[in-house]
């Protein structure tokens, strides 16, 4: 689905929002996720607000062009389907949805050209039965029974991150390597024979029997790590210094016997296929 033609189709209205400092978080919300249409219900303070405006951090495009109504009635006049938010059961028969099912019966209605509302009521009592009866169904927020209450940028973030989904993946995985790419596999061997020739010599290698295994387990945790080759270079710095502590040592066969563990070419001794 295109983007900019989904998020065109909704709009976010908050029903007599109290505190212009949550109209301005609230159109942060909004265009943290690319929705840009706010319509408000009776604000109780002066519109435009300059709480709104701190508030908001630069979103200024969603205060600006918010629309201002006095009913909910005439709000919705060119909507064809609603969705109102609320905490508390109400006595009445309509539909709930939770959060994905919502996403995609939004999706639903976009792909038929329909425009979608998405009502939000009053900080501290919600919407009234008669308002949410003006929708076509109910969002549920699966919040903390025993702690349910979110302020409105709250409750319109979980809502609007979940239609976000409808058009860029969450399941992303990555891993950022400025200046840097994967260690090529020689030169990941080349760190292993240096890693376990320096292990020899401090001795820590023992028994000989089980140096087979030993080696084997910790080839396979350098393995897990993903290494880069910027890494790998780092490592073999820190294999060449801890050898040569303390620095102004003079032994001058344990220097060659250093360069030479440092090779890392070579097979190492007691090598043996497995």
């Amino acid at each position: 689905m295109n983007q900019e033609i989904l998020k065109n189709k909704i709009s976010i209205i908050l029903v007599e929002p109290q505190l212009g400092e949550n109209i301005g978080t609230t159109a942060r919300a909004m265009l943290n996720f690319g929705f840009e249409n706010l319509i408000l219900i009776n604000p109780r303070d002066d519109w435009p607000n300059d709480y709104a405006i701190k508030a908001a951090a630069g979103a200024n495009k969603v205060i600006n062009n918010a629309i201002i109504f006095k009913t909910l009635e005439d709000s919705l006049k060119d909507f064809s389907y609603a969705f109102s938010t609320t905490i508390r059961p109400r006595d009445m028969v309509k539909p709930v949805f939770g959060l994905e099912k919502m996403s995609a019966k939004v999706e639903e209605k976009v792909n038929n050209n329909d425009k979608v509302a998405l009502v939000f009521g009053r900080e501290k009592s919600g919407l009234t039965n008669h308002q949410i009866s003006l929708t076509d169904a109910i969002i549920e927020i699966p919040t903390n029974k025993m702690f349910s209450s979110l302020n409105l940028a709250q409750a319109v973030i979980l809502v609007v991150s979940e239609i976000n989904r409808l058009t860029i993946s969450y399941s992303k995985k990555d891993l950022p390597i400025p200046d840097s790419y994967p260690v090529k596999k020689g030169d990941l061997i080349s760190f292993f024979n240096h890693l376990e020739r320096a292990l020899d010599e401090a001795g820590f290698l023992k028994p000989l029997e089980k140096k087979p295994t030993m080696m084997m387990n910790i080839r396979n945790m350098f393995n897990r790590a993903n290494l880069t080759d910027q890494e790998v270079k780092t490592l073999r710095g820190i294999i060449t210094a801890l050898l040569r502590w303390p620095n102004d040592f003079k032994d001058i066969d344990l220097i060659k016997r250093i360069k030479k563990i440092a090779d890392g070419n070579d097979k190492n001794k007691h090598d043996k296929e497995d």
